[in-house]
């Protein structure tokens, strides 16, 4: 049979399998790919699909050997070494995405995209010296090119004699320009001023930047901030207390809070020991939460929807353990794995009750340099509250509640670690890390910034540095900006007239 008769039996049915996909039935998909590898053979575009619904059912681990087939197969063609460097990335290998990358390069060298991946992955590797040209060339094809701009600012610390303020201000004045690029763009500026120390025109362009994301975005800080109350709610000191039977091997470390508190700093330092791995910010476990809740409200026969009420009578001991089997596919086979996801904050209790060994770490930080460090932050598709002062505050409230509730209904199991003592005092503070998750101490978790394991996260440039005690107090350099989120913590008893912490 000719080339173009196969090449139409695959694109009619990868067609069919993303219809399949677009109605979230990943298992069935699975089915169709698998047999349009059968009659038309491994395929590079059906071996990328594959990987990518197998990711999606989070079997990382076959999805990972076959995106290395697709590689193998996928010859010089841009438009299959694309999506398979992009399956890389969301496996969180951007090591493993570069050669595809650069031999897409070789065939497209002004492909845009193409640059700006290979340069995000350098970047992530903590190879500024070869991210920097390659994310010049792509402001240099493309103009205004947003992601290029902000990872750009992102690099280092800029100076007066070396900055591209000039350049920046002129992209934003171009006619017609995307919001995204309007946004990138202007976090870009924005970043780059206050390394000038130019606080008040910093602050001007974030507040404007912060707005058009939040145009973006349709979300209702209520929504959250009940969502958090329902838990507590459900998970009193009562309800704690009669929960038992969870999973108790030894070896899960949780590191929680809000983002831009430290999170990814201790997990660094942790994962720099030999026995301790990480798998990053997972989904794992609200995924198998919600999942043994669906199971557990079925079991019941209510007419409940409300799943969080179904979550108390969930199977702990098994929600432990598909946890665990869930992450062991992302993590080397080490005694202690951390799963560095701070929204999980939300579910400590159950957590606890699920893996009863397991260690919760929970960063703190002063709250007025929290809510200043998480606005000035672009989240990739996260953390939806950052963009508007009085909604960060709001939120910024419940995780101070919520955090107060755990430590009601189970005192001693979560270890707070405070983002301020640590930076200020780092070996007393991993001395105490090290022990309560168990570990001797080793003299490598104090050289963190030398890892060269990859680090995905917005604290990606910040992690390769010693530890620097820079960004204490830094809110006090737009204290006027700030007032909104000063008075709403002072209402709440979080912080005195002056912004400085009172519990």
């Amino acid at each position: 049979m000719s080339t173009s008769n196969a090449e139409d039996r695959i694109r009619a049915a990868l067609l069919a399998i993303e219809v399949e996909e677009a109605k979230s039935e990943f298992p069935k998909a699975l089915e169709l790919v698998d047999v349009a590898i059968a009659r038309n053979g491994a395929h590079a575009s059906l071996l990328l699909k594959r990987a990518q619904l197998l990711l999606n059912l989070r079997r990382r681990r076959e999805a990972l050997d076959v995106a290395d087939r697709a590689a193998e197969v996928g010859g010089t063609d841009p438009h299959l070494l694309l999506p398979a460097a992009l399956l890389y990335h969301q496996m969180n290998r951007p090591a493993s995405a570069l050669p595809l990358l650069y031999r897409a390069l070789e065939r497209a060298p002004d492909d845009p995209t193409l640059l700006y991946l290979a340069g995000l992955s350098h970047h992530y590797l903590n190879e500024t010296a070869q991210a920097g040209p390659l994310l010049e060339r792509v402001l240099a094809i493309a103009p205004g090119n947003g992601y290029a701009a902000y990872l750009r600012s992102q690099l280092r610390t800029w100076t007066r004699e070396d900055n591209h303020v000039a350049e920046l201000r002129a992209a934003l004045a171009r006619p017609r320009l995307r919001d995204l690029d309007a946004i990138q763009a202007s976090f870009a500026l924005a970043k780059e001023l206050e390394d000038l120390g130019d606080h008040g025109p910093s602050f001007e362009v974030l507040l404007q930047a912060n707005r058009i994301k939040r145009r973006t975005l349709n979300y209702d800080v209520r929504s959250d901030v009940q969502a958090m109350q329902s838990v507590m709610s459900h998970y009193s000191r009562e309800a704690m207390d009669t929960i038992s039977g969870g999973d108790a091997t030894p070896g899960p470390i949780f590191i929680v809070g809000m983002p831009r508190t430290g999170t990814t700093l201790v997990e660094r330092i942790l994962s720099s020991h030999t026995r301790v791995t990480s798998v990053g910010e997972a989904v794992d476990f609200p995924l198998e939460m919600a999942a043994s809740a669906r199971k557990a409200h079925a079991r019941s026969g209510s007419t409940d929807t409300d799943l969080v009420s179904a979550s108390l009578s969930m199977d702990f001991a098994e929600l432990g353990r598909n946890y665990r089997a869930a992450v062991g596919q992302l993590s080397e086979p080490r005694a202690h794995a951390i799963d560095k996801q701070p929204f999980n904050f939300r579910y400590c209790g159950i957590m606890h009750k699920a893996l009863p060994r397991a260690t919760i770490i929970h960063l703190t930080r002063d709250p007025m340099d929290t809510c200043y460090a998480v606005f000035k932050t672009l989240f990739v598709d996260a953390y939806h509250f950052a963009y508007q002062l009085d909604e960060l505050a709001e939120y910024y409230i419940g995780y101070r509640r919520m955090m107060n509730h755990w430590h009601a209904v189970m005192p001693g199991i979560i270890v707070d670690v405070n983002y301020e003592e640590l930076v200020s005092d780092p070996e007393t503070q991993c001395r105490r890390l090290l022990e309560r998750c168990g570990l001797e101490w080793q003299d490598e978790v104090l050289d963190f910034h030398r890892s060269v394991r990859a680090s995905t996260t917005a604290s990606a440039a910040q992690v390769r540095q010693p530890m620097y005690r820079s960004s204490v107090q830094k809110w006090r350099n737009h204290a006027r900006q700030m007032q909104p989120v000063l008075r709403r913590l002072a209402e709440a008893g979080l912080v005195d007239g002056d912004g400085n912490p009172l519990r």
